[in-house]
């Protein structure tokens, strides 16, 4: 099935009538798909992350779950919706906060609005059912270890708001 998206422009609004297919670069020089990034934080202050899975594009590196956004769907849907997908975790949309939205240019040529969403949940890693197409790990880190994780280059570098994320979410 193809994974259809809508198409906005550089301020975030949808062009009207405007669909784009997941792998077709079918976008023109003006336009973007959206794309959102969730951070998941329990009570004690630990970040949910994933392994991507060996053979996808930056297999066996740590990332957040994340996705594309499907045509008709909200950037909260699509967060709600990727977490259940990649990691089987029930997220409640209230526990939601909107952080950042930034433009991204991706080496492939495609353009995303990207939108990061921070989620304070608590989740046990028991509570994990990995889509394992995607995902061939997931796990609980404290600060410290997220950003050993980004030193030593085993996380995928799409994150340029990192810091930001750490020093507001993570005390």
């Amino acid at each position: 099935m193809q994974e259809l998206w809508d198409v906005y422009d550089s301020q975030g609004n949808k062009i009207n009538g405007r669909v784009s297919v997941r792998g077709m670069h079918d976008l023109g020089r003006t336009e973007y798909h959206l794309v959102v990034y969730v951070w998941i934080i329990n009570r004690d202050n630990k970040l949910i992350i994933s392994k991507r899975q060996k053979g996808r594009t930056f297999g066996g590196s740590w990332e957040c779950t994340g996705g594309c956004v499907l045509m008709g769907e909200s950037s909260l849907e699509a967060a709600v919706r990727e977490v259940k997908e990649e990691l089987g975790l029930e997220l409640d949309p209230s526990n939601g906060e909107h952080f950042k939205r930034y433009l991204r240019n991706y080496p492939i040529g495609a353009k995303a609005i990207c939108d990061v969403w921070v989620f304070r949940q608590d989740f046990d890693s028991n509570d994990f059912k990995l889509q394992v197409e995607e995902v061939s790990q997931a796990k609980f880190v404290s600060k410290s270890e997220l950003k050993s994780h980004f030193k030593s280059g085993e996380f995928i570098k799409r994150y340029p708001y990192i810091n930001k994320l750490i020093e507001k979410y993570c005390k």
